[in-house]
């Protein structure tokens, strides 16, 4: 059992070192599937910028079914790359990089809404940023 242990040990302290190619020092994924993790959450935070236009037309008019179904096509879609990038990585660290959405959700509300962005929305969003690169980085202690 205590090898098992020193073995699991052993993998959390090479985890933030070099590894193969395509590995970025100090993440669980390589590149690509850290990217398309973040896409399938871009994927998310679309889907409330179309389910919010959606709201914006009159019930079952065509601007709110075309919006509408732009919403439960994006929702699809995120659902199956976000099934694939779990395929790739853990569910913690998959997990742990969600809350981006926020930040996604935000630049849309200014770039796409026009809305206004407060002093507590940006430090909101340092708040999540701190969270993301905490939960990122991994298991940094050191066992001596």
């Amino acid at each position: 059992m205590s090898d098992e242990k020193s073995g699991l040990k052993e993998t959390k302290k090479q985890a933030g070192k070099a590894g193969p190619p395509g590995k970025r020092l100090g993440l669980e994924v390589p590149w690509k599937w850290f990217l398309i993790l973040h896409i399938s959450v871009l994927l998310n935070s679309m889907s409330g910028v179309a389910s919010k236009m959606a709201g914006r037309n009159p019930l079952m008019s065509m601007g709110f079914l075309f919006y509408y179904g732009l919403d439960l096509l994006l929702i699809f879609a995120f659902a199956i790359v976000w099934q694939q990038v779990l395929g790739h990585m853990s569910l913690t660290f998959a997990i742990t990089n969600r809350p981006v959405r926020v930040i996604y959700s935000l630049i849309w509300s200014v770039l796409i809404f026009r809305e206004r962005v407060t002093p507590l929305m940006v430090v909101g969003v340092l708040v999540i940023l701190a969270g993301v690169v905490i939960g990122v980085s991994g298991d940094e202690q050191s066992d001596s």
